[in-house]
């Protein structure tokens, strides 16, 4: 008697595909999950590669504008120590093998020539020409990791496997090398740290606080105040809500002692783009002035939706006063003042002594670089741990870029060098 084939019952046989199912789907979506997060590493290493490579490229060009071979030594340390940063993040790249290999190389090379000019006193002119064809290898490579980045991110939302090149395959990487950290609004927005906040002046009343705030932004523009959030800290603050009659609302924190507008800022800053630059630059001259801030002069800008950032500084003498900056904000539709910002003014402006270097300027643009084309100088006082220094300034074109480089006005050591870039919202440092 012939056995008869075993047959699932329909309802078992539709369970254990079922069952199947849910397998098959839940392994695609740990898989699908799994390949999300690697693309995930893959484009934070691809990133972090990218940025080393800006900020090397920017420390290369300022030991080649410094003077001073202590800290020509530090800047290739961050060159040495970026390279080293690259290799790690390029290790986490599924690329082809000869091509890692060939970017690793670069930044060997690279690593151990700055380790090499290291130990050097100063660079010499061919050792120069050396870091200059390195910069324009960064440069190279920097767009062409730029390139690789936008090609995987466009894979990746076409539903591909972004970071899987086969063998053979050229990915347009190049190989070769920090992510610039930005100074908000230009040269030492931040100013000095505020351990010794001074006395503003006897305790208001809130009250008062509100008078204050109205008086501030102009008595025609306000339609109401009212109570805001308060603030502790080093300087306690009343909070006071400021309604204009144009429908826009101002937050804004009054001190407690002195009644001084430590920051303002608008609830909204979509404005239209209309007043330009100087027009915004004369308004926010003229509000200073009229609030009792005289002798100010603007340093840098940025605009972002509808609004304009100015920051100023304060001169005394011949010397422009960084630590004690102020940054006012401008609607660009009709140019009235909706932003403030105090802090550093409030903690840090007090009469100084006499600003008077021990060196001329010419002796000070002997500490220079003859590498930047100086074009600009002024005196100024900047803050730098937890010190004031009076440096001559001096600004300058290197390789088709602006720089900024401190002189001490009294020794004649060099304390700083700072990037300008440009770019469609303003002026910022680097």
């Amino acid at each position: 008697m012939k056995k008869k084939p075993f047959l699932l019952p329909a309802a078992a046989f539709s369970l254990a595909l079922l069952i199947a199912l849910g397998f098959g789907i839940h392994a695609h979506r740990e898989k699908k999950a799994y390949q999300a997060r690697l693309e995930q590493v893959y484009e934070g290493a691809v990133l972090s590669a990218l940025r080393q490579m800006e900020d090397m490229q920017l420390s290369i060009y300022k030991a080649l504008l410094s003077q001073d071979g202590g800290r020509q030594g530090r800047y290739l340390s961050q060159v040495s120590a970026g390279a080293d940063q690259v290799q790690r993040s390029l290790s986490l790249l599924p690329l082809s093998h000869g091509e890692t290999a060939r970017a690793v190389k670069f930044a060997n090379q690279l690593s151990d020539y700055a380790a090499h000019l290291i130990a050097l006193e100063n660079i010499t002119p061919s050792q120069a020409d050396q870091l200059l064809l390195l910069i324009a290898a960064c440069d190279q490579s920097t767009r062409a990791l730029q390139e690789r980045e936008r090609e995987m991110v466009s894979r990746a939302a076409a539903g591909e496997d972004a970071f899987y090149p086969g063998d053979d395959e050229s990915t347009g990487y190049d190989s070769q090398i920090s992510y610039p950290s930005l100074i908000y609004d230009g040269p030492f927005s931040d100013g000095a740290d505020e351990e010794n906040i001074p006395a503003l002046g006897t305790e208001i009343t809130r009250e008062q606080a509100h008078h204050i705030a109205r008086d501030f932004v102009g008595a025609d523009r306000v339609s109401a105040v009212a109570p805001g959030a308060d603030m502790g800290g080093s300087i306690p603050c009343y909070g006071v809500t400021i309604h204009l009659s144009d429908q826009v609302t101002l937050e804004a924190a009054v001190t407690v002692e002195g009644g001084k507008i430590l920051w303002m800022a608008p609830d909204t800053a979509d404005f239209a783009r209309e007043k330009s630059l100087e027009e915004c630059r004369q308004s926010a001259l003229a509000f200073l002035t009229s609030r009792g801030y005289e002798n100010m002069r603007p340093t840098y800008f940025q605009a972002y939706e509808g609004v304009m950032v100015i920051s100023f500084a304060p001169v005394q003498g011949d010397a422009l006063l960084y630590p004690d900056l102020i940054k006012v904000q401008l609607r660009m539709d009709n140019g009235q003042v909706v932003g403030w910002e105090a802090r550093n003014f409030l903690s840090h402006h007090h009469p100084r002594g006499p600003l008077i270097p021990a060196l001329t300027m010419e002796e000070a643009q002997g500490m220079v670089s003859h590498r930047l084309k100086i074009d600009a100088c002024r005196l100024c006082l900047i803050p730098k741990n937890q010190r004031e220094i009076l440096c001559y300034e001096f600004q300058g074109d290197f390789q088709g870029h602006t720089y900024l480089v401190y002189i001490n006005g009294n020794t004649g050591e060099q304390e700083e060098i700072l990037k300008i870039v440009e770019n469609e919202a303003g002026i910022e440092t680097v």
